[in-house]
């Protein structure tokens, strides 16, 4: 995975900060540095810029780079709009 930062759509950065001011928890479909698949949920804490690359803070801790995230909730990001959907529907 490039490690070059590319700038998210701006609606779905809308829907991002959304969330982060109503503190709802939120089901996330990313990958990782590694580019591994991870599934998470949590309450986004904060937006953040750090060293020219956007990142969310979850209320766990962990940081998540905007430009990696798949999916917000059934909402998938624009540059993932064809992946695949590995949520569980139950």
């Amino acid at each position: 995975m490039s490690t070059d930062y590319t700038p998210i759509d701006c609606h779905f950065y809308d829907l991002l900060e959304a969330a982060a001011t109503l503190r709802r928890r939120v089901d996330l479909q990313y990958f990782n540095d590694l580019r591994q698949l991870c599934l998470a949920s949590g309450v986004i804490d904060t937006l953040l810029v750090r060293d020219k690359v956007e990142y969310m803070r979850l209320k766990s801790g962990e940081e998540i780079r905007l430009d990696h995230i798949i999916r917000l909730d059934d909402t998938p990001a624009p540059a993932y709009a064809d992946f695949p959907d590995f949520s569980l529907g139950c």
